[in-house]
């Protein structure tokens, strides 16, 4: 059915079915013994809404790497019938560096890129890796994976760039019209620049580094947090559900958010251009 924005029951049943994702995740991890942390949107969510943001189609979630590299070789194995595990190293037609459990009966069109895409109804999974020690090394480490990222992200510029997210600074939006005037970046190997960034993610153990980032996440260098405001994490009230997140809720958010329980204005508030939502048919 054409997605209507004005519908709060559409949006709801969306979140329902990301909800149900969200509690199959969690059960893989605690079953393994897998460290993982509600983040962005989600972990504000926690906290100010005990649940969604009212807007909010997506969750977000993170996993210390060697927890996500686990997570990886055991997850195929663990997910139920109409559920399926998408990582770049593992399948040809998946360009995100970030892994993501999907419902496969939901299907969403999103017109927040270039081009329109069909994806299945999604968690988004992304890794947290260690750092270097000192803040010209962190600084350093971050813009050189950075530039990379650049790269990678005008190879499949059309189909992977969200053009709507608000707040975006001035240079990004700069690069943005680079590209889209010049077309740079066609042409690239999306997934060889993703195995590049790889290495460069993997000189610094998470476990022993003061601080850690998720270089892929949407909030540049806010991205970089000491790791002690993760620590061994706590859980919180999300929805139906109970969630890990960060042990110290209070400035992880306030890191990223300052006056997290103020809501944004609306033209402020980030979400996914939806257009349509289809659900598979049911047999009788």
């Amino acid at each position: 059915m054409a997605y209507n924005a004005s519908d709060n029951s559409e949006l709801r049943s969306l979140q329902l079915v990301i909800l149900e994702i969200a509690r199959i995740f969690a059960s893989i991890c605690e079953r393994h013994h897998l460290r993982y942390f509600m983040v962005g949107g989600t972990m504000l969510g926690a906290i100010r809404h005990k649940g969604f943001i009212p807007w909010d189609d997506d969750m977000d979630v993170a996993m210390p790497r060697p927890d996500y590299e686990k997570f990886l070789t055991i997850v195929r194995g663990e997910l139920p019938e109409g559920y399926s595990f998408l990582n770049y190293k593992q399948d040809e037609d998946y360009l995100r560096y970030f892994s993501r459990i999907v419902d496969e009966r939901v299907r969403v069109t999103n017109a927040s890129n270039s081009e329109a895409i069909v994806e299945n109804a999604w968690l988004d999974i992304f890794p947290l890796d260690g750092m270097p020690r000192g803040a010209l090394g962190r600084n350093l480490h971050f813009w050189r994976a950075t530039a990379w990222r650049f790269f990678y992200h005008a190879s499949c510029f059309k189909q992977l760039v969200n053009l709507n997210r608000p707040g975006r600074p001035l240079y990004q939006r700069l690069l943005i019209r680079f590209i889209q005037v010049t077309h740079f970046g066609e042409g690239l190997d999306s997934r060889k620049l993703l195995r590049r960034i790889e290495g460069l993610l993997l000189r610094y153990p998470y476990d022993g580094s003061t601080h850690v980032f998720s270089l892929f996440g949407s909030y540049m260098t806010r991205e970089i947090v000491d790791v002690r405001l993760f620590g061994t994490g706590r859980k919180y009230p999300f929805e139906t559900l109970t969630l890990r997140g960060p042990s110290d809720a209070d400035a992880f958010l306030k890191h990223f958010y300052g006056d997290y329980m103020k809501p944004p204005a609306d033209a402020d508030k980030d979400k996914h251009n939806i257009v349509r939502i289809e659900y598979e048919k049911k047999e009788a």
